[in-house]
């Protein structure tokens, strides 16, 4: 999204969903409880980042965040993680505190109910909600690894022609491989 946004000029205003929160009522296997609870604590912190730096600040410790744990395998569990993280991005690591402040998941579920109304609640991460909100919504796309360059756009440009068609609802096939990743995510 990052390539893609630089490459055809488009504002990426990120915002947060929470599996934990959404899967609340849902019974699941508790290794992803676990891994939801952690995720939450995650958004938590980037939620406090919003607070204070913006947009820019959010799209900072996803890049970040996301290269640590997909791309180097590191955790983000600990505090000592997300305060190293945040230092990573140049942003105070006092915000690390935000991992255990429970009324950031009100910025939180104010973002999920805006992708809810979009992509309805039977989708996950990632989501994409087009024209700053005011558009469609689909969840998707999951690729590994992920195109960039040329081939980025090019698979932009078809995911938003299919996701802007009234009445498309899922394209999916059989995940083959885990997730493959190439050079580290710069911020």
């Amino acid at each position: 999204m990052v390539d893609v946004g630089q490459q055809k000029q488009i504002q990426v205003n990120w915002k947060f969903f929470s599996l934990k929160l959404i899967n609340k009522d849902r019974e699941i296997p508790q290794d992803y409880s676990i891994l939801h609870a952690i995720g939450l604590k995650a958004l938590r912190v980037a939620a406090a980042v919003r607070r204070e730096f913006g947009n820019d600040g959010v799209g900072q410790i996803y890049t970040v965040m996301g290269a640590r744990y997909h791309h180097d395998e590191g955790d983000i569990d600990e505090p000592s993680a997300l305060t190293e993280i945040l230092q990573t991005c140049g942003l105070p690591a006092r915000l690390a505190a935000g991992a255990e402040d429970e009324t950031l998941d009100k910025d939180i579920q104010a973002d999920m109910d805006l992708a809810i109304a979009k992509a309805g609640t039977d989708v996950g991460v990632p989501q994409i909600v087009l024209d700053g909100g005011k558009g469609p919504g689909f969840f998707g796309p999951v690729m590994s690894p992920a195109p960039t360059g040329e081939d980025a756009v090019n698979f932009w440009d078809a995911i938003i022609a299919a996701g802007s068609m009234p009445g498309f609802f899922e394209l999916k096939r059989t995940r083959e491989v885990g997730p493959i990743f190439g050079e580290r995510p710069m911020i």
